[in-house]
């Protein structure tokens, strides 16, 4: 198989990115993107969960604000799943509550029962989950 034909049978992944409220570690809030992607089918394959779209904000600016060096808190879940060569997929995904908001572990929960919902992860538990804190 030559690379180009190699190139034509890989899957397309599309993405939106998500506009949400970030709660920073200094209790100020700013707007933050969060990546959602799909498969060919328009299948959603990122645990984007009913927590972090209770923080999305609706906006017709493209542009979002520079927050200097932050790196936001989030969760690195690492899911088998078939599709891929690996047998594994690999998200991050931001954790906007600030840590002493209950909300907070509530999205974290949602992120590890997402793979129970989820149609393209397989086994139905996360391989590994990273949790990162807020840095500057």
């Amino acid at each position: 198989m030559t690379s180009a034909e190699r190139i034509k049978t890989l899957k397309t992944i599309r993405g939106k990115d998500l506009k949400i409220r970030y709660t920073q570690d200094s209790f100020e809030d700013t707007v933050i993107s969060q990546r959602q992607f799909y498969d060919e089918n328009g299948v959603a394959i990122t645990p984007v969960t009913p927590k972090l779209l209770e923080r999305q904000v609706v906006t017709n600016n493209p542009i979002i604000a520079k927050i200097g060096t932050l790196e936001p808190r989030s969760v690195s879940v690492c899911f088998g799943s078939s599709v891929n060569k690996s047998g594994e997929s690999k998200f991050k995904v931001v954790i906007p509550y600030h840590p002493r908001d209950a909300d907070h572990n509530e999205q974290i929960q949602e992120v590890l029962n997402y793979t129970s919902s989820s149609q393209s992860v397989e086994p139905k538990s996360p391989l590994r989950l990273t949790y990162s804190g807020e840095n500057r």
